[in-house]
């Protein structure tokens, strides 16, 4: 299992439907080679509440639950208002996998609430928290900034509690490698 994580916006979908849509770009190719991971290897997307129902016992007999041999690639989003529920059910669905690897994405505050501010009243609206995080910019940069980074380092420290066997931090819009989320 694959988990991209990221604030609303910071590209998990893009993201997602390159790694689930060959041929492979070689950014593409770049992030499956730094996670171990084959290239030509079947890889499905899903979400956290989806994993949840299919791993459910009562679901284990039905054939959706048997397709589960293939990689997955699972969508976490850091500014989510369910975000708290979701990590609970990574941790169980974590367990249960034979390898789990982490994407985290990352941009830089400003590159964020730009792409955050052009989805506002879209179809790809952001979730309700990143529009608010990205919102406080208007009384502060400072306490937008603050509040963007907190949401990382909460994950970064989430994180160190699975047993990952290979984790990257990227930047999906200048398609770079981080060795670390930049400090606030």
């Amino acid at each position: 299992m694959i988990v991209i994580a990221g604030a609303s916006g910071s590209g998990k979908t893009h993201l997602i439907k390159k790694l689930s849509q060959p041929p492979h770009d070689a950014f593409t190719l770049n992030v499956l080679k730094q996670l171990g991971c084959d290239p030509n290897q079947r890889l499905k997307r899903s979400t956290v509440e989806r994993m949840q129902r299919l791993m459910d016992p009562a679901n284990f007999k039905k054939r959706k639950t048997r397709k589960l041999k293939h990689c997955l690639l699972l969508h976490v989003d850091l500014t989510s208002i369910n975000h708290n529920t979701n990590l609970k059910m990574l941790r169980q669905i974590s367990k249960r996998t034979k390898r789990l690897d982490v994407i985290t994405l990352y941009t830089s505050p400003k590159e964020w609430r730009k792409r955050i501010f052009d989805r506002l009243h879209t179809e790809d609206e952001p979730s309700m928290r990143a529009a608010l995080i990205a919102l406080s910019a208007k009384v502060s940069r400072k306490i937008s900034n603050f509040l963007y980074h907190r949401e990382y380092n909460k994950w970064l420290i989430e994180i160190k509690n699975y047993a990952a066997h290979s984790c990257c931090t990227v930047n999906t819009f200048d398609q770079s490698f981080l060795r670390s989320i930049p400090p606030f």
